[in-house]
């Protein structure tokens, strides 16, 4: 039996690999911004199984070894709810008397289904870093009350409890920053993976994020569900100040994992102008880059404060699908092609992202999309399958156009960027999936010096890269990348 207060907290995730997941063994971001949260009032252990893939018996193991008070699990995407319940009930299991908490996406798009969950005994929706640290000292008083705890779920005598929102934090500096207390900072920072571009090209690298939310109404896109309508957005001073602190503690790269590094031109100039002026030995890149925001004197800055690579997500070829069907904001495909051209000669690697497959899309369409990606001057380009994620315009589109079963919207296990489960009477998807994975391979490697380039922003040796396009192609996308152990 625990004590009735609350003295030791665990931090963790699911294993997403298990189930046939698949994801970066990569800092646990979210852990380490709640761990410096709470860590001054409360015994904290972060507990990653992803790390080193552990099992269902080794996690079961360790958390009975640790046996904490609190279980407070975070969930990074509606796609694992799968190891989300199976991480539950392995902890329930063993460790009967603790507290599991659970918070992040799932509980915040999908609260319905989250509360499903029997395991569970607190649900925060929304941003969790103060929440949480408010659950916790309440449910250390000898009368918790937890009315005014915005964002908050639970059950009481089998009636559901929720608590609506008290809105987004505002000012993102008052955060701080992430601690990833009792793991070895260092391990995650040199670990080298492979077939993503989230790899540096410096080690030891570290992520973080400056800004949340997106103002934009894109059709597939759930991160204004989560993160808001407004872009808030960490000061210059504050980035550059976690910068220091990583560069003093050995850090030679930084990934922005922003959505909207670029949304405030006068912020970005302030970063890159202050990265310029320390003149560190540090490279860095953003795993998204909106292209309509991109210009020569940005273009300039960012190559001089050594920024190396650049993901764009365009989406579509095709103007009509741009605005009309994905509602993606003021994307010129003409001024794409001309502003991504400059990138390259100016020795920007580049990424380029599509999405093909949406509802009332032609097949023409997208062939236009596989043409125009065709035209780029990029190293990369990258075809995904739209995803009707829970609570976005394309899921209650799909729904109302029928192009959904419900025996699809409910399977958990067909969620995913590369495997269709939209049918229209322009696709299937399985015509989706061929023409995605096959294009994808004719396009990118069509020389050798393209395959060379590739492989080298993916981590690839030659033979990696061969085997890596054969079984693309025969599986369709559905490759399961062996990461390093």
């Amino acid at each position: 039996m625990r004590s009735n207060k609350i003295i030791k907290v665990m931090l963790t995730q699911p294993n997403y690999l298990w189930s046939g997941g698949r994801i970066l063994k990569m800092h646990p971001y979210p852990l380490g911004i709640l761990n410096a949260c709470i860590k001054d009032k409360f015994e904290t252990e972060i507990f990653d199984p992803v790390f080193d893939n552990l099992s269902e018996k080794e996690v079961s193991s360790y958390l009975i070894n640790s046996n904490p008070d609190v279980v407070c699990i975070s969930t990074i995407s509606t796609e694992s709810i799968n190891q989300v319940e199976l991480m539950t009930s392995l902890v329930k299991r063993s460790l009967p008397n603790s507290i599991i908490i659970v918070g992040g996406v799932l509980p915040t798009l999908v609260l319905d289904i989250a509360m499903k969950d029997n395991n569970v005994d607190y649900w925060i929706a929304g941003e969790g870093e103060f929440t949480l640290a408010k659950l916790l000292n309440e449910l250390n008083k000898d009368k918790p009350n937890l009315d005014l705890i915005g964002g908050l779920a639970y059950y009481d005598n089998s009636q559901a409890i929720i608590n609506p929102s008290k809105g987004y934090i505002e000012n993102l500096d008052e955060i701080p920053f992430a601690d990833y207390g009792n793991l070895n900072f260092m391990d995650y920072s040199n670990r080298q993976s492979k077939y993503s571009l989230m790899i540096p090209k410096q080690y030891p690298y570290a992520v973080t994020i400056t800004a949340r939310g997106c103002p934009y109404k894109c059709t597939f896109c759930s991160g204004p569900l989560y993160g808001g309508k407004k872009v808030r957005m960490r000061s210059a001073e504050n980035v550059l100040r976690e910068i220091d602190i990583l560069y003093m503690k050995g850090i030679r790269e930084i990934i922005f994992l922003d959505d909207h590094f670029l949304f405030s031109k006068e912020r970005a100039v302030q970063i890159m102008r202050g990265l310029i002026e320390r003149d560190y030995n540090l490279t860095w890149k953003c795993c998204n880059l909106a292209v309509f925001r991109l210009d020569e004197e940005l273009l300039d800055l960012m190559k001089e404060s050594k920024c190396y690579q650049l993901t764009v997500s365009i989406e579509s070829g095709n103007e009509y699908v741009l605005n009309n069907i994905i509602k993606k904001p003021v994307i010129d495909l003409k001024k794409a092609l001309e502003i991504l051209d400059i990138a390259k000669k100016k020795g920007f690697e580049i990424n380029a992202n599509f999405v093909i497959g949406f509802p009332d899309e032609t097949w023409d369409q997208i062939r236009d999309s596989i043409n125009y990606a065709e035209k780029l001057n990029v190293d990369l380009v990258t075809f995904h399958i739209a995803t009707p994620l829970p609570k976005t315009e394309l899921m209650n589109m799909c729904i109302e156009k029928g192009f959904l079963l419900e025996e699809d919207i409910a399977n958990k296990d067909k969620v995913g960027y590369c495997e269709g489960i939209i049918s229209t009477e322009e696709f299937t998807p399985i015509e989706l999936q061929i023409l995605r994975a096959f294009e994808w391979d004719r396009i990118n490697f069509s020389s050798r010096q393209r395959m060379e380039v590739i492989g080298r922003m993916m981590g690839l040796t030659p033979q990696e890269v061969n085997d890596w396009r054969k079984q693309t192609r025969r599986k369709l996308g559905r490759f399961i990348y062996k990461q390093n152990d």
